[in-house]
């Protein structure tokens, strides 16, 4: 990742609105609606106030660039002739592929309501990898802007952003004391989103008591990462409600289910998850 920010001063009246400098995308395009309810909340912390009658306009311009290709070399193991008694011995093969890269950015500009040519400071945040999607950096990028917005950088800074900070600074919302370096991400982020599916579920209780189910039952599923439902099952070993569930009732139970699934970003889908099934 990347950030170039100068500063040349804060304005001391903060009403503010956006002026969208893109040239692909329109105000009504739903990438730009998305985006702007989370960049939005970042401008507010800093003390920005949305007004028509604005002091301050913001340029803002987003989107993804591609920036040539790499060379990527990975090894594959092959065999050597087959020899009529002995194992063929393995060989190291390297094989060399071309991959686009991708600059995903943000960049806001800062100036004067009614004399555009004072500018009060801008900043440009980019992130750059194989990607071609905006939205699988966006998250980073506003992390980013908002500790450079109304600052220098002094220069260009160019380094990785660790996911460890990330999700425990930007989804979490912990202050730097409440972060730890010993903190695992990947879990977190597998027990995150299982909260977040029960929530759904408790909220659709409703639908499945149709289905006439008479206890709450753990349920143990696959989810592929689009969020399809490949298996799912009652847990039924070594559980004290594990009467058996007649086909049509898990059948109606799943029918209810998988509406509810969101794609599992970053998260492994080898492994089953669970959750319960309530009554009421």
């Amino acid at each position: 990742m990347s950030v170039d920010s100068y500063l040349n001063r804060t304005p001391n009246v903060k009403t503010a609105v956006i002026h969208l400098m893109n040239e692909d995308i329109s105000r009504e395009d739903i990438e730009y609606q998305q985006f702007i309810k989370k960049l939005k909340p970042v401008l507010e912390s800093k003390g920005y106030r949305f007004s028509s009658s604005a002091a301050v306009i913001l340029r803002l311009k987003f989107g993804v660039i591609k920036e040539g290709s790499t060379s990527i070399r990975s090894n594959i193991d092959t065999a050597d002739v087959i020899h009529p008694i002995d194992e063929p011995s393995i060989l190291a093969t390297t094989m060399y592929d071309r991959k686009p890269v991708y600059e995903k950015f943000i960049s806001l500009t800062a100036v004067q309501a009614g004399k555009e040519d004072r500018q009060y400071w801008k900043v440009r945040v980019s992130k750059k990898d194989y990607a071609s999607d905006f939205r699988s950096a966006e998250d980073k990028l506003l992390y980013l802007l908002s500790h450079f917005i109304e600052k220098d950088s002094g220069r260009q800074v160019e380094a990785d952003l660790s996911d460890t900070e990330f999700y425990q600074r930007y989804v979490l919302k912990y202050s730097a004391a409440e972060a730890s370096s010993s903190f695992v991400t990947e879990p977190e982020v597998k027990r995150q989103y299982l909260r977040k599916l029960q929530m759904r579920i408790n909220a659709h209780a409703q639908d499945f008591r149709k289905c006439g189910l008479t206890e709450v039952r753990e349920v143990s599923f696959m989810v592929s990462p689009f969020g399809t439902l490949p298996a799912f099952g009652f847990k039924e070993t070594f559980d004290i409600l594990g009467m058996p569930v007649n086909e049509k009732v898990r059948s109606c139970i799943a029918k209810y289910f998988e509406p509810l699934l969101e794609p599992p970003h970053d998260i492994d889908t080898t492994q089953p998850f669970t959750v319960k099934i309530p009554i009421r």
